[in-house]
């Protein structure tokens, strides 16, 4: 009987599938690592892009004005035309706009989406796009806050030798409740014709502490940024309202005495005294520290205080007017005289960090 003794090895074989399922499992769990850093990166580059998102949309609320100033056709109230900017920080950029989405309608005020959209450019895990997240908010143009006691607070009283004309607390614009028709202090109070004063009640005394307006630190500390500042700029001809009815400057006029040149719109900043004559008319708001004298056929429409600069310790003479008088309260003219000087607010409850983009 004859004994087959060749046998077959099995060794190499065996060690070379064990070779093989050893790699497959070795590269499976390189995959399954590079799959989950990748995975992290992404998660990461994403909260990333939304913290760049966010920090430009803050700053761009905040300091809106600084940074886009010097920008073709910039308005210092947002208007129709979009504002749009590229703000760097660290790790990335946000691209931020602002968009009207109702204008400014009487005392409403204006309604706007601002949004940014967060871009990575460091720290991205290698093969990957840049993370990008956008988030939005609605905001609200709003007026400077001004309190309006009367058609017309004079500080130092107020002198009227005219027999013509009103000086009026009653809302023309219908928009707001009536207020008084003049304020004066005690002394030395109003004196002249009252019939043709208007309003609840039409004459009212107060003392200078009742009038909150901070005109310290309006003078002093330039509280509210001017548009114009005289002398040094010029005051504006009568066309550039013609040219543009919106046109609401802010002009302040650091001299003694001033007379007013022409009629116009927005807000008036005199430190001194101030004259208006002939037919001369303003739409907004006269901040003036000194007296005002009127004189002719003429008026303002909106709100109108002098004699400021007794809240600063300094004696300030009667206002007078002569002539014709139409001093009355316009809600919506102070508040379009007060726009400029105004801030971006935003809206409770409408941030959203889910905005659509259509690329």
């Amino acid at each position: 009987m004859s004994i087959n003794t060749e046998r077959r090895g099995f060794a190499l074989p065996t060690a070379i599938l064990v070779i093989a399922v050893l790699t497959i499992m070795v590269a499976g769990g390189f995959s399954i690592v590079s799959a989950e850093r990748r995975s992290v990166a992404d998660q990461k580059s994403q909260i990333s892009a939304f913290r760049i998102a966010e920090q430009g949309l803050e700053i761009f609320l905040v300091r809106r004005d600084s940074l886009m100033k010097m920008m073709p056709n910039y308005s210092k109230v947002p208007d129709a035309t979009p504002d749009s900017i590229r703000i760097t920080v660290a790790g990335g950029y946000a691209d931020v706009s602002l968009t009207q989405i109702r204008p400014p309608i009487n005392n409403q005020s204006g309604v706007y989406v601002a949004r940014s959209r967060g871009t990575e450019t460091v720290g991205a895990y290698a093969g990957t796009p840049q993370g990008v997240r956008t988030v939005a908010q609605y905001v609200l143009w709003e007026p400077a806050p001004m309190q309006v006691l009367a058609g017309w607070t004079a500080l130092s009283g107020l002198q009227r030798n005219g027999n013509a004309g009103t000086i009026g607390g009653i809302d023309l614009c219908g928009q707001a409740d009536t207020v008084t028709g003049v304020v004066v202090p005690v002394n030395p109070g109003y004196l002249g014709k009252t019939t043709d004063i208007i309003g609840d009640p039409p004459i009212d005394s107060v003392g200078a502490d009742s009038v909150h307006i901070d005109w310290n630190a309006i003078v002093n500390q330039n509280a509210i940024e001017p548009s114009i500042i005289i002398p040094g700029g010029s005051f504006p001809p009568v066309s550039a309202w013609t040219n543009n009815p919106n046109y609401y400057p802010i002009i302040r006029i650091n001299a003694a005495t001033y007379t007013l040149p022409n009629s116009g719109k927005g807000m008036i900043i005199a430190t001194g005294h101030l004259t208006i004559d002939g037919s001369s008319t303003w739409s907004g708001v006269l901040l003036v520290g000194g007296d005002i004298t009127s004189n002719g056929t003429n008026g303002i429409q909106g709100a109108t205080i002098s004699g400021l600069n007794v809240k600063l310790g300094t004696y300030v003479p009667s206002s007078t007017a002569n002539g014709t008088k139409s001093y009355n309260f316009n809600s919506c003219e102070v508040t379009r005289a007060t726009s400029p000087a105004g801030a971006l607010v935003t809206l409770r409850n409408t941030w959203v960090d889910n905005w659509v983009n259509y690329n």
